[in-house]
């Protein structure tokens, strides 16, 4: 039988058991029962969604990425698929790593690989219980006023449940891609859990140095190459330093140490980074060039797109909600649209709120700081998209622990007791219910797409995956789909007015289904790319070309005319893009054209554009040995060899000299042959 301490059946047995400290005891089976129910349901909230497929950007990363087909766990065939990544400044090798491993113990299910995104989620949502325990001790260890020892127990418990339930984390559980951002997550969360411990110790007498280098240098690493979001660790640790710490040791002087401590892992580097983007701009300001809104205005639109997310992780609506929000206008002033200037005084405010109640409401003050700091990255002046609901994984947990504390800090009104009870309740049968329905709406790929073109109308990706879920449709035979197909890439095309990749689509599917490709189709693809051309634009390109070998019939004048209109784009500036650019035309000359010559100069220019990826250096090697060129091929596979791209090994380099080889020893073989034959 529980004992009535720890289930309260009145509500005046509730108030007296959220301050009574005779509980401390008591209370652990409790929390900890309660804790496991919260990791089953929201298992069973996910079930619904681990049978749906691969979601946009999982088919470029993983999908197609044969590098992640490794056969043996030696280390050439781990480090490739490691290094395999398209996007992340050192290719986010952990991630890649464990989609490699995924894929070689359970095949390309994805099943297995959304298993293994949810077991990711709840040893997240269990490391994050762990430090807000850690969390609550040293606010009552450091800070008046403090919680009872139930708050400090139970507080943590309904935080996490509440974390994991959440639908806004759903599309970083099951986009699989997403990986990135939850493992990143995890290891931020157990580096700043050492962080703590290594101050609990400083202030206790002991050494906690060990503890806080091991969370900065093992688990800070682990999470930055997960994804970029692990750098920052020491803005989070900055923000628990601050609002619990603050700087003290343990006679209640400034602490030197941890004062320089932050001056090497956080003073420096930002300094050296301002000063690099001072010295070189076009570092930052060139990534603006393949988007459709400046500096600028993404400043402006992410206050709105803040409030947002305060928005949906505190009522959230299964409507609003979706895989993709690029339907937000973009803000062009404070005034265009009004909402903007709210929007910044609504985070000034809030920022404010959250920096003048530190002394006072610690905890509430951490969960405001942590929000901010978590969107310190991806929410500011990068380059990025504007909106994704994943960037907010890890940084939504602090709304959840700052409303938490809040409600704690109520004053003894006589509704105080109810809306304790009531309001954790509320939010936990709420964001079940809704995540549990988004995961079915993920659980088919078709009515995904057409439910979120439908809450989302203006949305062009929306619209673009319902067009191209009809138009997989209609290839396998449903007639019925074809003209819906059209509907929705026609939509989208007006409503992506620079990316080309509708277009493209609707041409190849007029192609397969045998109906005429319209001129006016081509003209929008070539009047699209007279605006800045994205990495979207030139992979969508590239299907377009090698469509050409076997279904499309594209006229060669037209395709001529849309690779000279790529390559007069003045956006086609960064070695990336210019390198796919010159790999996806080469590819046609060979191809279709049968322009082998030409191909080959081009697969060259894509090298010395961007020498820095393996894929352009194997692309010239195959086309090399397959003209039978081996000398060349030997000196190419020589400046490879030295290069030291990304992604490169010892089985390619081993790989590429066997086939050397073997070309020369045919070859050989077949001028004897011949000579034989002609002295006979």
């Amino acid at each position: 039988m529980p004992d009535p301490e720890c289930v309260p059946d009145s509500l005046a047995t509730y108030q007296e058991f959220w301050q009574t400290p005779d509980t401390m005891t008591a209370r652990r089976p409790s929390t900890f029962l309660l804790f496991l129910l919260f990791l089953t349901l929201t298992l069973a909230a996910y079930k619904p969604g681990l049978s749906g497929d691969y979601m946009f950007d999982d088919m470029q990363n993983l999908l197609v990425n044969a590098r992640l087909n490794i056969e043996t766990l030696d280390f050439d065939s781990l480090q490739s698929a490691s290094l395999s990544a398209g996007s992340g400044i050192f290719r986010r090798p952990v991630s890649m790593l464990s989609f490699a491993l995924n894929r070689y113990y359970t095949g390309i299910d994805p099943f297995y690989h959304k298993v293994v995104n949810l077991l990711i989620h709840l040893l997240t949502g269990t490391a994050l219980l762990l430090l807000t325990r850690k969390i609550l001790q040293v606010n009552r260890q450091q800070n008046a006023p403090a919680f009872s020892p139930a708050v400090d127990a139970w507080l943590p418990v309904l935080a996490c449940g509440v974390w994991l339930l959440h639908p806004l984390n759903l599309t970083s559980v099951l986009y699989i891609v997403q990986r990135m951002t939850s493992l990143s997550a995890l290891f931020t969360v157990c580096g700043l859990y050492f962080y703590i411990a290594g101050r609990q110790r400083q202030l206790a007498g002991s050494t906690g140095w060990p503890w806080i280098f091991t969370g900065v240098l093992l688990f800070g690493s682990l999470a930055f190459l997960s994804k970029e979001n692990g750098a920052l660790l020491p803005l989070y640790m900055l923000c628990i330093e601050a609002v619990l710490f603050r700087f003290r040791t343990r006679s209640g002087t400034i602490d030197r140490g941890i004062s320089l401590f932050y001056i090497l892992v956080l003073i420096l580097p930002g300094t050296s980074l301002l000063l690099l983007l001072a010295v070189s701009p076009d570092t930052l300001v060139g990534g603006y060039s393949g988007r459709n809104f400046t500096m600028f205005e993404r400043v402006l639109t992410e206050a709105r797109v803040l409030v947002f997310y305060l928005k949906q992780l505190l009522a959230p609506s299964l409507s609003d909600l979706g895989l993709y929000h690029d339907d937000i206008p973009l803000s062009r002033s404070l005034l265009e649209p009004p909402a903007t200037l709210y929007a910044v005084l609504a985070l000034c405010g809030l920022l404010a709120t959250g920096l003048l109640l530190i002394q006072r409401l610690p905890l509430v003050s951490l969960g405001i700081l942590w929000f901010f700091c978590g969107h310190m990255m991806e929410s500011t002046i990068l380059p990025l998209e504007i909106a994704h609901e994943h960037r907010n994984y890890l940084a939504g947990f602090g709304i959840i622990l700052g409303t938490g504390a809040a409600l704690a800090h109520l004053p003894g009104h006589r509704l105080a007791p109810l809306i304790r009870a009531v309001t954790p309740g509320l939010f936990i049968i709420l964001f079940a219910y809704v995540t549990w329905a988004r995961a079915g709406q993920w659980s088919d790929n078709v009515s995904h797409a057409v439910y979120e073109a439908m809450h989302h109308p203006e949305s062009a990706r929306s619209v673009f995956a319902a067009g191209r879920v009809h138009a997989r449709l209609a290839i396998a035979g449903h007639e019925e789909s074809a003209d819906k197909a059209f509907h929705y890439l026609q939509n989208a095309s007006r409503l992506d007015s620079t990316g080309i990749l509708p277009d493209i689509v609707m041409v190849k599917l007029a192609s397969i289904l045998e109906l005429p490709v319209r001129q006016e189709w081509y003209d929008i693809i070539i009047s699209k790319l007279a605006y800045p051309v994205s990495a979207a634009d030139l992979n969508a390109l590239y299907t377009l070309g090698l469509c050409q070998q076997n279904v499309c019939n594209t006229p060669r004048e037209i395709m001529e005319s849309i690779y000279q209109t790529v390559f007069s784009n003045d956006s086609l500036k960064g070695p990336n893009k210019l390198a796919n650019a010159f790999a996806g035309y080469g590819t046609y000359q060979i191809n279709t054209q049968g322009d082998t010559r030409k191909g080959l100069r081009y697969f060259i220019m894509a090298v010395d554009a961007n020498p820095t990826e393996a894929q352009y250096w194997i692309n010239l090697l195959k086309l090399l040995v397959k003209m039978q060129d081996y000398d060349a091929a030997e000196q190419w596979l020589e400046k490879f060899r030295m290069a030291g791209t990304y992604g490169a090994t010892e089985n390619n380099f081993s790989h590429f000299r066997r086939l050397i080889d073997e070309g020369r020893a045919h070859s050989g073989q077949t001028a004897a042959n011949n000579s034989n034959h002609a002295i006979q």
